[in-house]
């Protein structure tokens, strides 16, 4: 049985880059991707599994920084099959039948990532790059897939990829589209739960481990009445996602903030004073103000600010008071204001900040620590507005299929979900890029074919 301490949103993380500096595994430098150096045959070592992983942890631990642990660091990521191994010490099978044997020998349930492109790859999906900095980074999420998951990812397709050419010897090279999914399954690969796209880790821990113990609840149970066990706790789950859409309905907030909100920005007696204070026409900054409404699911996608709001509200996300501007009836004059207090992360732990920190900064342009400050506080706004789509607009959809009389095989939902909730059907083989609806000057809207 599936034994997890319950994990809750952290508030008020210590701040500074000491904070982020003290970790339990040092995050690794960015050496080139070149193949020269480590000796050992990989493909025989990650043949291995886990045990071989683990022993060249212990390895890259005892080296001191320099290029032979540079080179290390890649070989642990050609060995777990993810980038950044060294910092989630996770190992993922890229084989389904291979991860069912380990599911079996282990007692465990198989998180199953699908995704564009691949997780040992930089240039892979944004979900999966941000899963791998900011969730399988997490100490207690990486704790949690280590100790209770065989883990398991498969590409859907390969990443668009885009390249722009400055002219000059500059290029910035990127991807363009792609979601992804994470699938518990059991030992047999079937579907018992789905989270779509990116999460907050506390709730990705939590609902992990709440697919985990529907797992084990039903595990022992057979034909329809398994199948039924599962259905009714996705439809109690469905009118659960429900409930905390309305219980958000009314709540104003002030908008612009690209960061996520204190308690008290959150709080309607201060939205109302500083409503009162615009009225008087005496404040330099007039805030703008935002209203949940009734059907808070009809928001856009594209509505950060609003979605952010509320997956504050439904899991009781606070910046601290340091990351709080000044409360908005007190508002002075620019050349009275008080400089603005730093902005204290509040979703991501020390390593996951660490190690985006140094993803950020590897290349040739820096961020000084001001402006990773506001990167982070941008970040962890978007992780959370994203999350409540995720949970509260997307995974319904999922759910509603999962409560159905006939439960789906993974290739079969994979495809639906895709299709449906994703809106990138295998169909269209150029994910929506093409659309082939406006005149670009292009010839054949620049379009080559191999």
């Amino acid at each position: 049985m599936l034994q997890t301490q319950r994990s809750t949103l952290s508030l008020g993380l210590a701040a500074g880059c000491a904070a982020a500096l003290a970790l339990p595994h040092a995050v690794p430098a960015q050496p080139s991707r070149s193949p020269q150096a480590p000796v050992e045959d990989l493909a025989a070592l990650r043949a291995q599994g886990p045990a071989a992983l683990e022993a060249m942890l212990a390895r890259w631990d005892r080296t001191p920084p320099g290029p032979e642990r540079d080179r290390l660091a890649i070989a642990i990521d050609t060995v777990a099959g993810q980038r950044y191994a060294t910092v989630s010490r996770l190992y993922w099978y890229t084989d389904l039948t291979a991860a069912q044997s380990a599911a079996r020998a282990l007692d465990r349930p198989i998180l199953a990532l699908r995704m564009l492109g691949r997780l040992d790859e930089d240039l892979s999906c944004a979900n999966s790059r941000f899963f791998r900095t900011t969730l399988y980074a997490n100490a207690e999420v990486s704790k949690l897939l280590r100790e209770h998951f065989v883990l398991y990812w498969s590409s859907e397709r390969p990443v668009p990829r885009v390249t722009i050419d400055f002219g000059d010897g500059r290029r910035i090279e990127r991807t363009t589209t792609g979601n992804s999914a994470h699938y518990v399954l059991d030992a047999d690969g079937r579907v018992i739960d789905v989270l779509p796209g990116l999460y907050a880790p506390a709730v990705f821990h939590a609902e992990l481990t709440k697919s985990a113990r529907l797992l084990y609840r039903v595990r022992a149970l057979r034909g329809a009445q398994r199948a039924r066990a599962i259905a009714d706790h996705h439809r109690r789950e469905l009118e659960a996602a429900g409930a905390r859409l309305s219980s958000v309905a009314g709540t104003q907030f002030m908008r612009g903030r690209a960061r996520l909100l204190g308690r008290e920005e959150l709080d309607a007696s201060a939205v109302q004073r500083a409503q009162r204070a615009t009225m008087s026409k005496m404040l330099v900054e007039v805030p703008d103000l935002g209203k949940i409404g009734i059907d808070a699911g009809s928001i856009s996608p594209g509505d950060v600010t609003s979605w952010a709001v509320i997956g504050q509200k439904v899991w009781g996300v606070y910046a601290s008071p340091s990351a709080a501007a000044a409360p908005p009836q007190l508002a002075a004059p620019p050349s009275r204001r008080a400089a603005a207090a730093p902005v204290v992360p509040v979703l991501l732990d020390a390593q996951s900040r660490a190690l985006v920190a140094q993803v950020h900064n590897a290349g040739p342009v820096k961020a000084a620590p001001a402006e990773l400050d506001a990167m982070l506080a941008r970040l962890e706004q978007s992780i959370l507005a994203d999350t409540a789509i995720n949970e509260l607009r997307l995974r319904p959809q999922i759910r509603g299929v999962l409560a159905g009389p006939e439960p789906l095989g993974f290739e079969q939902l994979n495809a639906w979900i895709y299709a449906s909730v994703f809106q990138t059907p295998r169909s269209d083989a150029w994910l929506g890029l093409l659309p082939r609806t406006d005149f670009t000057g292009l010839p054949g809207d620049g379009v080559v074919m191999p």
